[in-house]
């Protein structure tokens, strides 16, 4: 007979009664006066149901990280799909003068597009084997929990990776792109030299640091034809990410107390996030960059695509040996608002 189980439930849940009570009648599992399950010595039990992995290996797996910050994690395909495609489409139009005849105008219409992405599939896994678990118990630690946990995170680790830096490899169907690498960004600007006759921020004023940020908001607001100013006006979070040294430089003071952080509340109030990551350090040339971007009306400036973030597969038992393995899918980086997005180079 075959018995749906829960790894993350217990053998007395109710969920498990049919389960129990098969097992029981086997002489498997006996269930004692108090209603507890009691397991004879040297048992070969159904791995699946007597398994225990604590919540918190998920949620390591979930819990934001610098990319989920930056853009929301979004679900895109289905487990085995090869290829994303992102249709775009983009209002088009003019108006003429009406003569009160029929439309001899211009016409109104609309430019459809398609942003193709390949899927990368990636893998872990965890094993243990009674030994370890015995050893691992006499320090009241649970292994096989700690190493799922380890695997889980592992998991979102990379992931974090491919938003920032995409992947290559030669069995991909398509490219995935991560935030550096994405094509569809508009060029590095080299940051302006201050008047110590460098762009670099270690040798700028808190003034001239500010600026450039300041600077950065002007051209996004250029190239989206004023689009920024509206999402800024509308609630939307002028997100700026710099690297971790970056943001130091931004709290250091003048002589006179003032930073360039403050600077920068002054012109943007709470409306500005700061966001350090550690890509930005050396991510041109050598040289350390930072990203001004807001999201647009119901569109996020940067799709943070996955397919599925854990895949989990059922947890084995061989002679001594207890193993999982734990699949993931990611379409990387994609930009969807590239003009609500400025990169600043040589800081």
């Amino acid at each position: 007979m075959g018995f749906k189980t829960y790894n993350n439930k217990s053998i007395g849940d109710k969920c498990h009664s049919d389960y129990l009570r098969a097992l029981n009648a086997k002489g498997v599992i006996r269930v004692d006066n108090d209603g507890n399950a009691v397991f004879p010595a040297n048992i070969n039990a159904p791995i699946g149901a007597l398994a225990y992995i604590r919540p918190t290996a998920i949620d390591a797996l979930t819990a934001p990280r610098v990319a989920d910050k930056i853009a929301a994690a979004s679900k895109n395909g289905t487990w085995g799909d090869e290829i994303l495609v992102i249709k775009t489409k983009e209002y088009m139009g003019k108006t003429s003068p009406d003569d009160g005849q029929e439309s001899d105008g211009y016409l109104s219409g609309v430019k459809y597009s398609n942003e193709t992405r390949g899927a990368y599939y990636y893998a872990t896994g965890w094993r243990s084997t009674d030994r370890e678990e015995a050893t691992a118990g006499a320090f009241q630690e649970n292994i096989r929990a700690d190493k799922a946990e380890a695997a889980m995170r592992s998991m979102a680790i990379d992931r974090n990776a491919f938003f920032f830096s995409g992947v290559k490899d030669k069995s991909l169907k398509a490219p995935v792109y991560g935030l550096l690498n994405e094509p569809g960004l508009t060029p590095y600007v080299v940051a302006k030299q201050g008047k110590s006759g460098s762009s670099k921020w270690t040798d700028k004023t808190i003034e001239e640091i500010a600026n450039d940020v300041v600077d950065a908001y002007a051209t996004m607001q250029q190239q989206s034809d004023g689009n920024a100013a509206l999402s800024l006006a509308g609630g939307k979070k002028l997100k700026l990410l710099v690297s971790p040294a970056s943001e130091a430089l931004l709290k250091k003071s003048n002589e006179f107390g003032r930073s360039a952080m403050e600077n920068l509340k002054g012109s943007f109030g709470e409306s500005l996030e700061i966001i350090a990551v550690p890509q930005m350090a050396k991510a041109n040339s050598n040289s350390d960059v930072f990203y001004l971007m807001i999201d647009g009306d119901g569109v996020e400036a940067l799709l943070n695509s996955y397919i599925e973030m854990a895949r989990v597969y059922p947890i084995f038992i061989k002679d001594s040996v207890t193993s999982q393995k734990i699949s993931a899918a990611t379409s990387g980086c994609v930009a969807q608002l590239p003009m609500m997005i400025v990169r600043y180079t040589g800081i």
